[in-house]
């Protein structure tokens, strides 16, 4: 159950997160939070060296 009061407080939290891109920040967004996981699969030891830097490689 959600208060009245805490529906308010998410949406007035929401619109402070609200930002724009261009196509490019986008794009280098995207290509920077791709990298992330990659390196976070890496670190759990779901993904090996060689498909790390596979993946790596070809998101550059």
């Amino acid at each position: 159950m959600v208060l009245e009061t805490d529906k308010s407080s998410l949406t007035e939290k929401e619109n402070l997160m609200n930002i724009t891109l261009d196509a490019t920040q986008q794009k280098k967004l995207k290509k920077t939070l791709k990298c992330g996981i990659y390196k976070e699969l890496h670190k759990r030891d779901i993904l090996s060296d060689t498909q790390l830097n596979s993946l790596l490689e070809h998101n550059s």
